[in-house]
């Protein structure tokens, strides 16, 4: 049994172009409704903070903070199971303070790891269409909660990468540190391999399922796990070493997990050069739902599912089958649009939904309904 996990009141100050909110969300749909550029997106961006300490769409969090402010800060109560806890983090110029029930917690991991929330985002489309990396962080999100070990051995693992790489470019391949490095290197790189597998596998166990509830039934999709380095320490060990002269020269590591690819093939043809762009929309939401079901599995709660702007570029039948997979799920979800049309009002027994619009940043009208 899945506890439930709900944003039950969400406080905005000073982030981007909004106004001071107070927001009272409905624990199943929350449609927030706007023109662009009205702050839609800013909202899910400060459900997102707020829960892992992070913006979806930004590196630098000082970009979040209202221009003429000081700071920026997102206060939440979330619900899970029957508990309440209230997680608030602030932002400064240079700094940022997270608290839980008004303490420091040990980690930012662990605070992150608390309230899972998964964001599909315009910006997304990138995981079917771009490079490997995008994929690869999808893989290291699901393995944060499905393997924690493994996500501590890719830090390790990524230090000692680059400690390595400096000292190719700075002493050369016949340096003495080398077998240090390469040992830690070996160690870690394997355990972190194995969790990248473990996650490769759960997607690739769910995303076909997923794909056919929002694609037309003609089309398929399938993922297979590419793995740039290996599970076997010893082995790891020595394909570093053989390396250290081709990785002198091309200034960075040509063995190891950095290299890993999830391949997306749709209709048997690579998604990534043959997918339409609804067909790259839709497959970027089924890797989203799936890492969804993921986490959900692997953490014992469902996670809060933040959708910005999923609608666009979907024909009508499309659009209808992500409403009906959004109005299936247990999560708590959040979707902007600027359409309020493209999700019709649909009562169920035991379901209930709460309309937002937003103009100029400033809440102008809410509605609830069940």
């Amino acid at each position: 049994m899945k506890s439930s996990l709900l944003f039950e009141r969400l406080s905005i100050r000073g982030v981007r172009n909004l106004t001071a909110l107070e927001l009272e969300p409905a624990s199943r749909l929350n449609v927030i409704v706007g023109d662009n550029g009205q702050g839609k997106t800013s909202v899910l961006e400060a459900l997102y903070l707020v829960a892992t300490t992070k913006s979806f769409r930004a590196e630098r969090l000082g970009t979040l903070i209202q221009a003429g402010t000081e700071q920026a800060s997102v206060s939440a109560v979330v619900r899970e199971g029957g508990m309440r806890r209230e997680q608030r983090t602030v932002l400064g110029p240079r700094s940022r303070v997270v608290r839980l029930d008004g303490k420091a917690p040990k980690s930012l991991a662990g605070y992150a790891t608390r309230t899972p929330v998964v964001v599909f985002s315009p910006a997304d489309l990138e995981l079917v269409s771009g490079g490997a990396s995008g994929r690869r962080r999808l893989l290291d999100r699901v393995a944060l909660y499905l393997d924690p070990p493994g996500t501590d051995a890719r830090l390790r693992y990524e230090h000692a990468l680059r400690s390595r790489q400096r000292v190719l470019e700075e002493r050369g391949p016949g340096a003495r540190e080398l077998d240090a490095f390469e040992e830690v290197m070996a160690e870690d790189g394997a355990r972190f391999a194995l969790a990248r597998e473990r996650a490769a596998d759960g997607v690739r166990e769910r995303l076909g399922a997923t794909f056919a509830r929002l694609a037309a039934p003609e089309l398929t999709v399938r993922s297979s796990y590419v793995a740039g380095g290996t599970v076997e320490r010893d082995l790891f060990r020595q394909r570093l070493a053989a390396a250290r002269a081709a990785d002198t020269r091309r200034g960075a590591a040509t063995f190891g997990p950095q290299r890993d690819e999830l391949e997306l093939v749709i209709d048997g043809r690579p998604a990534r050069s043959h997918a339409s762009q609804g067909q790259q929309r839709l497959l970027t939401l089924a890797l989203k739902l799936t890492e969804l079901d993921c986490i959900r599995e692997a953490r014992g709660a469902h996670p809060v599912l933040l959708l910005d702007d999923v609608s666009s570029e979907l024909d009508p039948e499309r659009t209808l089958a992500v409403h009906e997979l959004l109005m299936s799920t247990q999560s708590q979800v959040f979707v902007t649009t600027t359409r309020a049309d493209l999700f019709p009002e649909r009562p169920r027994e035991g379901s209930e939904r709460a309309d937002f619009r937003l103009t100029a940043g400033a809440l102008s009208g809410a509605l609830r309904g069940v």
